[in-house]
This record gives C-alpha cells, structure tokens and sequence, in this order.
C-alpha cells in the first residue's frame, strides 16, 4: 500500500491507495487523480449551493450561523488543483529541457508537449472565484442582517420612484463638499438605515465617495514633457433626514466654510475653539442654536472622527463627510478554507468604526 501525499496552501491531504499502484501505468495514477479531483470539488460546489441557499433565506444574524453549524457533510472550501499545478510545472520543465536538447530532439516537439500539457493544465483549474463570491455575498448579508443596512437603496423617507442618480445628484448640491476632484466626484457606494435616537426615526444614508484629481509632473527639467498623474482617494460620511434646519457648520480640518456659513462662533471653552471651528448663518442664529451641551457633544464626535459636519440652514437634513472607513469591516477569523471557519468569521465580523459613528451621532443628535 501506498500513499501519495499533495500539499497546497491550505494544507489540504489527500491519500491516493491502489495495492498494485507501484506496478500500474501512468496514465492510472492520472485517472486516479483526476477522480479524486473531480470527487472534492463537487463536494466543494455542493457546498457552494448551500451557502447560497442559506444567506437567502436567514431572517437573522442567529438564523444564518445556525445553518452553518451543523454541516453534517464535508466542510472543505477549496478547490483542489494540484493536477492542474503538477501538469503547469510539467509544462514548464518539458519546455526548458526542450531548449537544451534541441541539438538532439527537434524543438518543435518539446514545444507541442508543453503547449498540451500546459493547455490541459489550464481546462482542469477551477477557480476560486464562486467561492470569492459566495463568501463576499455571505459577509454583506451578515451586515444587512446585524446593522439593518440596505445597500445601494434609498431611505424610504424619500420619494419610492426616485432615481438614485438624481437623488445623490441633488444632495450633493445641497453640501458644497463634493467637489474635491478635478476629474471626477462620484458617491460610488450608498446603504439606507434607520436610526432612533429614542424618540424620533432617523432615516440615514450612508455612503462612499471618490474623487480624482489630475496632477501634472514635469518629467524631465530640460524640457516641456509632462505627464498627468491621477490621484484617487474616498472619504466616507452620512447623510441624516428629518433634521432641523440650524444652518451650522462644524469642522476639524478647515479654518474656513463656504456660504452661507460664513459667520464664525466662539465657544467659552479655549481648548475646543482650538480643535474646533464652528460657523452658521448669523450670530444670533448660532448663539441661540450652539448652547454649552451641544458644544461638548459635538467635541465628543470630534474627537473620534475627522472631517466636516453640516446642519442645511433650509433642507431638514444633517451631513457629515470624513476620513474613517464608516463600511469597514473586521474579523478574528483571517483566513477561511472550511464551513467552520467560514462561520467563526461571520460570527466575529464587526463594523467598529460604523458602530462608533452611530453611537457618537445618535448622541449629538437627541
């Protein structure tokens, strides 16, 4: 009896026996091998199909890690390729033999040799892209089903037959602060969610957005010759409805607003006037709006988050736009290769920078 081992990045074992392996042909050991091959990765696909069939009908966090556990089947949740390596490193080795022995075999040969095995090399490598996919779909519906997220939908607080485009078109106009790129400023990801902040429902939106700028670089100082250079970069942020139209301002990062927040505000408080500008509309409008408590919820946010904060001095709605990833998440489960991992992820899979923002907003907010 005898065993042949074949170790990939996962680890993954698998025992190939035969009494009369050593005295068999080649070709066996091929046909052995393709079986096997053929056996796991229907299991694999198999897999697949539950997954899919699991995050479609979970109605809860809970209800989708208890279809993970138990499997009561095969957990693997990789493909195995070592056949399709094995004949590519074939390949490769008939191919460089070729070129040393061309004096004594004729190229063409070790040349069409090569290019079958390596061409059969290619048919009998499967993927990992179902997997990438069902996992990733399993990852969003995990956040759906534990934050009430909704991506790519609007908040129900707005008109239902409303085009997205045109929507976040109009709310950009509204907030003067997309308009970083030279080339392109584009809210690329969006999720509607619902907020209370113990007395009234808040409808939110949040969302990514990219911008591009355009840099010109001078490649050689002895002439004329430049290249443009595109920077990309994304800044995260929400929009809040059914806010109150205060007409305020407030930012860490810049010293100045645009119109018509253009009258700037003092606090009492030395230390947060130095992390802290604060504009609005009029001064009697931010002295009867920015009293002590709101001053020190909104030093709270900031000193978690940076960037920018408008309450719309007409439209009852409230945005913010900064630097933190409000979309990222994290888990203790780094790499997933069975059911069981894939499972201790989901259960781990966090949002900490969106569960701040919420906590910190909700604060300002009531």
């Amino acid at each position: 009896m005898v065993f042949i081992s074949f170790n990939l990045k996962d680890n993954l074992e698998i025992a190939l026996y035969d009494n009369e392996l050593i005295t068999s042909m080649p070709i066996d050991t091929v046909q052995e091998a393709i079986h096997i091959r053929r056996k796991k990765n229907t299991q694999v696909f198999r897999n697949i199909a539950r997954l899919w069939d699991a995050g479609q009908k979970s109605h809860s966090a809970q209800d989708l890690l208890d279809a993970l556990h138990p499997w009561r089947e095969d957990h693997n949740l990789h493909f195995f390729n070592v056949l399709p390596y094995l004949l590519a490193i074939c390949s490769i080795t008939i191919l460089a033999f070729g070129y040393f022995l061309h004096p004594h075999i004729q190229y063409i040969w070790s040349f069409l040799g090569a290019f079958l095995t390596g061409f059969l090399a290619y048919l009998l490598y499967q993927s990992q892209e179902p997997l990438t996919q069902v996992i990733r779909y399993l990852e969003q519906r995990m956040v759906i089903l534990r934050y009430g997220l909704q991506f790519q939908q609007l908040p129900v607080y707005l008109p239902i037959h409303a085009q997205p485009v045109l929507v976040l078109s109009k709310l950009k106009q509204y907030f003067p602060l997309f308009n970083r790129g030279t080339e392109s400023n584009e809210i690329t990801q969006f999720a509607s969610a619902t907020w209370n902040d113990g007395v009234t429902d808040h409808q939110v939106l949040l969302f990514q957005y990219h911008y591009v700028n355009e840099i010109p670089i001078i490649q050689d100082q002895n002439s004329d010759k430049k290249i443009i250079k595109e920077i990309h970069k994304d800044l995260w942020g929400a929009f809040i409805f059914q806010m109150p139209a205060l007409g305020i301002a407030v930012s860490n990062q810049r010293s100045r607003f645009f119109a018509p927040y253009l009258t700037e505000w003092q606090s009492t408080d030395i230390l947060i006037n130095q992390k802290l500008n604060i504009f609005g509309t009029a001064q009697h409008q931010l002295a009867k709006e920015v009293s002590p408590s709101v001053t020190l919820k909104l030093n709270d946010f900031f000193q978690h988050f940076k960037g920018d904060l408008i309450y719309h001095h007409e439209e009852q709605i409230l945005c913010y736009l900064g630097e933190q990833n409000l979309f990222q998440t994290t888990s203790k489960q780094s790499e997933i290769h069975d059911v069981s991992a894939l499972r201790g992820h989901l259960r781990t899979m966090t949002m900490p920078q969106y569960e701040k923002f919420q906590q910190l907003m909700l604060n300002l907010i009531k």
